[in-house]
């Protein structure tokens, strides 16, 4: 099997929005997520207000191949809790080529470099195997089920490596 093409991440920009739009209205990709959105004139103008808000060093990157967009990755504060929670959505075109752990794996070791958390959580839903497996390829493991984004959740967690050497996370 061919290595995939090099993930890289950037932060999200206007450009992006027709990808976020096209994501967002397909009911594969959001049956796993919070739900289909219209892609109409109203919710580009939510998505063009998100990106405006002032950066962090939390937040949204676009996952891209190649140099073209094709998801996003975060690091955001999981609701209702102290804790950093990592998500990723990829288009439906790209599934199943490793992508998704490839960018995962970038942006927690961006969260061992650059932030001062103790642990990573990622929130799935429990028929989503894929993520699953994403998650625990990456060194998550199960912690929890818990109610999240109105509905039943399986939280898994990721640690802060001990040792320096220990900051990249396995291949």
């Amino acid at each position: 099997m061919p290595l995939p093409s090099r993930v890289t991440l950037r932060r999200m920009q206007e450009d992006d929005i027709p990808m976020l739009l096209a994501m967002e209205s397909d009911p594969e990709v959001m049956r796993h997520s919070t739900g289909v959105k219209p892609a109409d004139e109203a919710r580009r103008q939510e998505l063009l207000a998100w990106l405006r808000e002032p950066l962090t060093r939390l937040g949204h990157w676009a996952v891209a191949i190649d140099g073209a967009a094709v998801g996003w990755v975060s690091l955001v504060p999981l609701a209702g809790t102290d804790s950093i929670q990592l998500a990723y959505r990829l288009q439906r075109a790209v599934w199943g080529r490793g992508y998704a752990s490839q960018a995962a794996k970038q942006l927690c070791e961006y969260a061992w470099r650059e932030l001062e958390v103790a642990e990573l959580v990622a929130v799935v839903w429990p028929d989503n195997q894929a993520s699953v497996r994403v998650l625990e390829k990456l060194g998550f493991t199960f912690r929890t089920r818990e109610r999240h984004y109105d509905r039943d959740t399986f939280v898994y967690a990721l640690p802060r490596p001990v040792a320096e050497s220990d900051l990249s996370l396995r291949p």
